[in-house]
């Protein structure tokens, strides 16, 4: 009776490149939706913000006023939490790229490795294309902050 080896054959080369290239890819094109939601949030929110800041203006109604005003504390608030929240999805994406990349290149010894395509480009291209995705919402969270803390010292 033959006895069947409980370790199957490892993977090719190519192999473990195809099985980590469509992954990348998955999480790249993740990426990609994250950052299109994170912008159409903001360009919403600061053109709600801008026809409320447009429109503060003395009132005959006390209440429109107060709801102005609040609306110059809550917008920033909704904007830094949809910032904050989005900033964490695309880092999780870069997060798992990178180990999809470090699990490559440990499972790629092979000698024929150095004629395939590096799985997610070169170093910097990566580091110019995550760039965008990692840098903007950061730059976006100060703004809200500043207008925040502006709208806070106003009322």
């Amino acid at each position: 009776m033959t006895q069947l080896s409980s370790q199957s054959p490892a993977p090719s080369d190519i192999e473990y490149f195809r099985l980590i290239r469509p992954q990348i890819e998955h999480e790249d094109n993740l990426n990609s939706q994250r950052l299109s939601w994170f912008v159409a949030s903001q360009s919403f929110l600061f053109t709600a913000y801008a026809i409320v800041v447009s429109n503060l203006q003395p009132h005959r109604l006390p209440w429109v006023e107060q709801q102005q005003h609040l609306l110059v504390i809550l917008i920033p608030i909704v904007a830094l939490g949809a910032s904050g929240l989005i900033y964490l999805t695309i880092l999780a994406g870069a997060v798992a790229m990178r180990n999809l990349r470090r699990f490559y290149s440990i499972h790629r010894p092979g000698p024929t490795s150095g004629l395939l395509p590096p799985v997610q480009g070169y170093r910097l291209t990566q580091l110019f294309g995550q760039a965008g995705p990692l840098l903007l919402p950061p730059v976006f969270i100060v703004v809200w902050l500043i207008l925040l803390f502006h709208g806070l010292r106003g009322t």
